[in-house]
C-alpha cells in the first residue's frame, strides 16, 4: 500500500490504545471512577454523538445493558431539534473528539441532567463545561477519525465497566489482548488489501452489514467509504436488510457482513450465503479470540484498510477532504475556514 497520513494513523492505533489505557488507568482514573459513580447514582444513561464518536459509544451502551444498567444511544442532532426534555432523568454522556462539534455546543447548555464529557482535546468546551470531564488520551488524527476511534470506544467501553463497579485487573487485561489482536489484525488486512481491491471492483455501493455492538462497525465503517475512499456506502442492521432491502441484490452488490457476535453468528453467516446464492459478493468480517466486548474494535481494521486502498486506487488521498472540515462548527454551510 502506498504511504498516506490516514494509513499511519491506522498502523499507530495499538501505540494510541497504548496511551489510552495508560491514562484511564493511572491519571485519568479518578475522573472515569467520578464520572461512573455520576451515572450508577442517575440509573440510566444516555450516550450521544455525531458520526464516529456516536458509533463508538454503541459497544458500551450494549454492554450496560447486557448487565442490566439502561443505556442507550442517540445522534446529537436528532436529540438537539426533535427531543427537547427527553429524557427526564438520568446521566447524559456527551461525546465528541474535538469537544467543540457544533451539535454538542447547542445541546450541552440545555441538558438538565448530570453531563458527561468524553473529548481528546483537554481545554475544549465540552471538557469545560461539562460537570464531569473524561479526557481520551488518544494520538490525533489528521481528519478521518481512526486512532481517536478506537481510542473512543476503548474508553466508553471502561467507563461502562466502572459504572458496573467491574475490576480494573479484568479490563487492564482485556484491553490489552484486544491491543494485540489489534495489532495482528493490522497486519493481516494490509497483507491481504489487494485482494479487497479485486472484491470491490465495478461496486456502486459497498453496505455493510451486522447487529448488536456491531453496529458500531456498521455504521463507521459505511462512513469510512464515504469520507475516505469518496465511495458511496450504506450501513444497515442485518434483520432489517432481510425486511426489503435484500431485493437489491444482484451480480454488482457487495456486501461486508460482520459475524462476530455470538449470540446471532448462525443467522449472520446464513444472510452472507443467502447473499452469495442470489449472485451477489460478500465479505464476512469474524475476528476470532478477541476479548469480549471489543470485538467492534478489531472488525473496525477491515473498513479502514479497504477504504484506504480503495482511495489509492481511485488516485485520492484518503481524509484528503474537498467539502467537510476536522470539526464541524456549524449547521449550515461547507466553507472551509
Amino acid at each position: 500500500m502506498k504511504p498516506s497520513v490516514m494509513l499511519d494513523n491506522i498502523r499507530n492505533q495499538p501505540l494510541s490504545l497504548g496511551c489510552v489505557a495508560d491514562h484511564q488507568f493511572g491519571e485519568g482514573a479518578e475522573e472515569l471512577r467520578a464520572a461512573a459513580a455520576a451515572i450508577r447514582s442517575a440509573g440510566s444513561v444516555v450516550f450521544t454523538g455525531m458520526g464516529s464518536s456516536m458509533s463508538a459509544a454503541i459497544p458500551a451502551a450494549y454492554y450496560l445493558q447486557s448487565q442490566g444498567f439502561p443505556a442507550e444511544v442517540v445522534e446529537t442532532s436528532e436529540w438537539l431539534h426533535f427531543g427537547t426534555g427527553w429524557p427526564p432523568a438520568g446521566a447524559v454522556v456527551l461525546v465528541s473528539r474535538s469537544g467543540e462539534t457544533i451539535e454538542i455546543v447547542k445541546l450541552l447548555p440545555r441538558l438538565k441532567s448530570i453531563s458527561i464529557g468524553v473529548t481528546n482535546v483537554r481545554e475544549s468546551l465540552l471538557a469545560r463545561e461539562a460537570k464531569h470531564s473524561i479526557f481520551i488520551n488518544s494520538e490525533a488524527d489528521r481528519m478521518v477519525a481512526v486512532q481517536t476511534y478506537t481510542g473512543t470506544m476503548a474508553t466508553l467501553l471502561l467507563l461502562a465497566a466502572a459504572v458496573l463497579n467491574e475490576p480494573d485487573d479484568k479490563w487492564r487485561e482485556a484491553l490489552r489482548g484486544a491491543t494485540d489482536s489489534l495489532a495482528k489484525a493490522i497486519e493481516q488486512e494490509q497483507a491481504k488489501s489487494e485482494d479487497w481491491n479485486e472484491f470491490l471492483a465495478g461496486a456502486e455501493v459497498v453496505h455493510l452489514l451486522g447487529r448488536g455492538p456491531s453496529l458500531a462497525s456498521v455504521r463507521e465503517g459505511a462512513l469510512l467509504f464515504n469520507e475516505a475512499a469518496r465511495t458511496p456506502s450504506a450501513g444497515l442492521a442485518a434483520a432489517l436488510f432481510r425486511h426489503g432491502p435484500v431485493e437489491i441484490v444482484d451480480k454488482h452488490f457487495r456486501a461486508i457482513v460482520f459475524a462476530s457476535q455470538a449470540a446471532t453468528r448462525d443467522i449472520d453467516l446464513a444472510l452472507a450465503s443467502d447473499i452469495e446464492s442470489m449472485g451477489g459478493k460478500v465479505r464476512v468480517c469474524q475476528p476470532r479470540g478477541v476479548p469480549s466486548p471489543f470485538e467492534p474494535m478489531i472488525e473496525i481494521v477491515s473498513p479502514q484498510i479497504e477504504s484506504c486502498r480503495l482511495a489509492e486506487a481511485k488516485g485520492i488521498d484518503p481524509g484528503d477532504f474537498r467539502y467537510a472540515t476536522l470539526v464541524t462548527l456549524a449547521e449550515t454551510g461547507f466553507e472551509k475556514p
